[in-house]
Formats: C-alpha cells, sequence, structure tokens
C-alpha cells in the first residue's frame, strides 16, 4: 500500500549540533566581575559579551577540574588563563590530548584585566599565567615582555586584527626535544600550534584580548564582527576541520 505525504507531513530539519567545549577559567566571563550567590540567585549577574556569544555558537560548559575529561570527551577543552591546576588535572589534560583530544590554550603573562576586587581576593583573574608545568611538558615556555607597554596594542594574525595589553611570547626551551610534540609559532611567537601526540593544541601568549573594552564599541553589541572574537572562532573550526568533531 502507498501512502501520500503532504509537504506538511516532512519531518523538520533537526538543528545542527554544536561543538561541546569544556572552559576552565580565572576570567569573570561567566559571572561577571564582582557577583555574588545573591546576585546571581536574582539574576543580578551579567556574562561577559564573549561568554553569552560563545553560548549562543557553542555547547559550552564551565568546569573546575578535568578529573572526568576522558568520559566527557568533549570536543575541545579551552582553558583561558585558568587557575592554578592541580598536577592530576595536567595530567589528564596531557594524556587526553596525546590520546587526540583537541585544546586551545589562552595563558597571558601579564594580564591588565581590570577587577574591582581587592587584592588576594580569589576571585580575581590571575595576573600572570601558571601553565608553565604544561607548556614546559610540551618544550615551551611563557615569556613576559621585558618592558611591557601601558598602551593597546595591536594584534595581526592571519586575516584577524585585533587589539590587547600585556602579551607575552611563546619560546622554545632550548636544548630540550620532547618526543611526540611538534611545534610550529606564528606571530611574532605570539601563537604556538602543537602536534601533541595524536592531538593538537594551539596556545595564545594572552588572554586580554577576550575583554570587550578593547574591542571596537559597535562589536561589543554585535561581537560576530569584532577581531579577537572571529580570532577564536577560526581556532575552534580550525580543530573541529582537524577531526575534534564528533569523536
Amino acid at each position: 500500500m502507498l501512502t501520500q505525504c503532504s509537504a506538511s507531513d516532512t519531518p523538520p530539519e533537526q538543528p545542527l549540533a554544536k561543538p561541546h567545549i569544556q572552559l576552565m577559567t580565572s576570567l569573570p566571563l561567566i559571572w561577571g566581575d564582582d557577583a555574588s550567590m545573591e546576585s546571581i540567585l536574582s539574576g543580578g549577574s551579567e556574562p561577559a559579551v564573549i561568554y553569552k556569544y560563545w553560548q549562543g555558537q557553542y555547547d559550552i560548559e564551565a568546569v573546575d577540574s578535568l578529573e572526568t575529561l576522558a568520559q566527557d570527551d568533549p570536543d575541545i577543552v579551552l582553558l583561558a588563563q585558568p587557575r592554578a591546576m592541580a598536577p592530576a588535572d595536567l595530567a589528564i589534560l596531557d594524556e587526553w590530548v596525546r590520546s587526540g583530544g583537541d585544546v586551545i590554550i589562552l595563558t597571558d603573562p601579564d594580564l591588565v584585566w581590570p577587577s574591582a576586587l581587592p587584592l588576594g581576593d580569589r576571585r580575581r583573574p590571575l595576573a600572570s599565567g601558571l601553565l608553565s608545568p604544561l607548556l614546559g611538558h610540551w618544550g615551551l615556555e611563557l615569556v613576559a615582555d621585558a618592558e611591557p607597554d601601558l598602551d593597546p596594542v595591536d594584534v595581526h594574525f592571519g586575516n584577524y586584527s585585533f587589539a590587547t595589553r600585556g602579551i607575552g611570547m611563546l619560546k622554545p626551551i632550548p636544548e630540550k626535544a620532547i618526543p611526540n610534540v611538534r611545534c610550529k609559532s606564528s606571530a611574532a611567537d605570539f601563537v604556538v600550534q602543537c602536534s601533541v601526540g595524536q592531538g593538537r593544541a594551539s596556545i595564545i601568549a594572552d588572554a586580554d584580548l577576550l575583554d570587550a573594552a578593547y574591542w571596537p564599541e559597535s562589536t561589543r553589541r554585535s561581537p560576530q564582527n569584532s577581531g579577537a572574537v572571529r580570532f577564536i572562532d577560526s581556532l575552534v573550526q580550525d580543530h573541529i576541520d582537524s577531526g575534534g568533531f564528533g569523536k
């Protein structure tokens, strides 16, 4: 028996799956700079502009630990100036990447992110990246500018341009060859892309570029037009295209 179907019987198209990203950060991206439990529960805390944009673009999940990374197996891990990571978390991440995982790291040696919180408050973003054990394990060292520029600087990477402050450099550790790790630097050692075992790591020596204060005012309302946002999106897309999506 043949059954006649009308156009209205056509099943709706399924929405495209979004890349699953696990985010670890000390930056006030998720709840704002001085969020309290009361302001969070009352809805008085605003996420950063870039985090709201990421929520629309990606299946993004903020995490405090990578203990279940192997089971969760996200498409990409994003470390954006994370707090000091436990040695176990660093070992888990290294093993996961070597087994085919993808990680994007923003680590800043001289973060200039403004904060109203007092010095010593653990909610303040880290002033300097603390990923030396992981970077050193991959044969890299994060170096601060000996004479940091107090004014914003323009950074150009491929087709992307954006302003930021306090950028560093990622230098290979002399005479330290790491088995199964190959790194290629670009943009005056500002960005390094590595193959680590079967996985990949993109490492940027800055995190202030995520601060919308450095973007043109019009792009704070339309983040997709920000050079900084498009730069990060391009890294995500590069990892997706390399096979990190839908593992």
